[in-house]
């Protein structure tokens, strides 16, 4: 009888995360242009760089990354923006930068000097969506602040940021972010 009454609790308390939306330890993918997915804290910014994405900003072919740190990667396919990509090394000794996981990604949809691509954030292309769409959008994830101009949400270790220029309702940036940051010590 014992067993029974753990296994009803067990199964009450899954049924209660999944109706509730709790998302604990969910992953994050965008999907860029319907063919490159990147799984946030996991895919290497050279898997990136393999499917034609070139950084013509900060990136040369010697570039590293020191121990316990992170670089950036300006995603570019010609003249289509991605956003900027946050590879880290959490090791205790420099590696080559196309070895770092992207941790962090911050897209830009009003970047004054290029177009941005098609990205989806966990199957949304969140690109003109209004404050009450991505309230609906992110219902699942815990809304942490509710700002004129941020929208910010917790979904098990991600961090959601949305942001929304001064007097308008249309999403300006995103910035989707593991926690990584955190743990490393930059000098």
């Amino acid at each position: 009888m014992h067993i029974r009454k753990k296994l009803y609790v067990s199964i009450l308390l899954t049924g209660l995360f999944l109706l509730t939306g709790c998302s604990f330890g969910k992953k994050t993918v965008l999907t860029y242009d319907g063919t490159f997915e990147l799984e946030l804290g996991k895919t290497k910014v050279g898997a990136a760089m393999e499917e034609g994405f070139t950084d013509q900003y900060s990136y040369s072919a010697k570039s590293r990354i020191d121990s316990n740190s992170w670089e950036n990667f300006y995603a570019m396919k010609g003249d289509v923006t991605y956003g900027t990509m946050y590879a880290a090394n959490k090791s205790s000794k420099e590696i080559d930068f196309e070895e770092g996981k992207v941790f962090r990604v911050v897209i830009d949809y009003e970047d004054p000097d290029y177009d941005t691509g098609e990205i989806l954030i966990n199957g949304v292309n969140y690109e003109g969506y209004t404050r009450d769409q991505i309230k609906e959008a992110m219902s699942g994830a815990k809304m942490t602040l509710d700002h004129e101009t941020y929208l910010d949400f917790e979904d098990g270790k991600f961090e959601y940021t949305f942001q929304f220029d001064e007097g308008s309702e249309t999403v300006s940036s995103i910035s989707i972010d593991d926690g990584t940051d955190w743990e490393l010590v930059i000098n």
